[in-house]
């Protein structure tokens, strides 16, 4: 592909907001099981061993899953990953609480690197693009995902080395993955037919995708439905309808959405004053703003980032 050449893929994927991202690198011994609950997206890769993903709703059936595959749960859905069908399972959340622990790999062991990320703070889930509910890839089979495999040992020697810093490396060589197996999805799914309402068609829609494009490089812009129809060169029920089928919400209600994400994302990961937030997310004033985040999260800005410094500290 040309460097120049419009990359659709990369436009969806670039502006993730993944709150509360972390990673961990874990090997287990014989037996071993994870229950993770709502609302958080959970990304396995499996370096060595495998298990069983099971998901917690009625009728669902075990996935089995081995050595080389990324099953990603964008969905977010509870489930547990167990080592074999009858294995107990403990909380995720007490077993990220000490990265560090590890045991010696033998024949029996499973390793895999294992991240997720919070939906509980977002109305809309960044990863609804048209991937189907449970990614499963295998790096071993897929020749797109092969360059995982060098990522996958640099992080285990961060970790091994366990230099200052080796945490927040993690974290990023694993987002690095993350994205890297979700752009194979979305790649392989590009002409299939699993619906037209997903935004990926819409970023690809000649009428649409330049309108989309543009508003989340300038979510500061006074966007009007005029102003996108002009933008488009259609007429404004035309823009608005088209818009609708292929995105799902109409075209101001998206962006709000993406507004109110990027302002989340300010909010919890810089210090930028909250005056300044509101100019950069695209309203007049820090009132105007505090009322439109107020009744998208239910509090005000303010709260929102104390409550996100005392998660941080807590």
């Amino acid at each position: 592909m040309s460097l120049f050449h419009p990359d659709p893929i990369a436009e969806l994927l670039e502006k993730l907001y993944l709150p509360q991202w972390n990673a961990v690198e874990w090997t287990f011994p014989a037996h071993w099981g994870l229950q993770v609950p709502d609302d958080v997206v959970s990304m396995y890769v499996f370096t060595q061993g495998g298990g069983w993903f099971v998901p917690d709703a009625p009728g669902a059936e075990p996935i089995r899953v081995r050595a080389g595959d990324h099953l990603i749960t964008t969905r977010g859905t509870a489930h547990r990953m167990l080592h074999s069908l009858d294995c107990a399972a403990e909380p995720v959340a007490e077993r990220m609480s000490d990265p560090t622990w590890h045991v010696p790999a033998g024949t029996e062991s499973t390793a895999m690197l294992y991240a997720q990320f919070s939906l509980r703070e977002l109305k809309q889930n960044p990863l609804s693009i048209g991937l189907p509910e449970i990614v499963h890839l295998n790096h071993r089979a897929e020749s797109e995902l092969r360059s995982c495999v060098p990522l996958l040992d640099l992080l285990s020697g961060v970790k091994r080395e366990a230099e200052y810093g080796w945490q927040l490396t993690v974290r990023k060589l694993a987002e690095l993955i993350f994205i890297k197996t979700l752009s194979v999805e979305l790649t392989h799914g590009s002409n299939d037919n699993r619906g037209t309402n997903h935004l990926k068609h819409a970023v690809t829609d000649a009428t649409v995708g330049p309108v989309l494009k543009e508003l989340v490089q300038s979510l500061g812009a006074p966007w009007t439905v005029p102003k996108m129809a002009k933008m488009a060169n259609v007429s404004k029920s035309a823009f608005s309808e088209r818009f609708r089928n292929l995105v799902g919400t109409p075209p101001l209600q998206y962006l709000t959405e993406i507004r109110m994400q990027n302002a989340c994302e300010l909010l919890r990961e810089s210090p930028i004053e909250i005056a300044n937030i509101a100019t950069l997310v695209g309203y007049e004033s820090p009132s105007s703003f505090s009322n439109a985040f107020k009744r998208w999260y239910g509090k005000s800005p303010a709260e929102y980032r104390r409550g996100a410094s005392e998660n941080k500290n807590g």
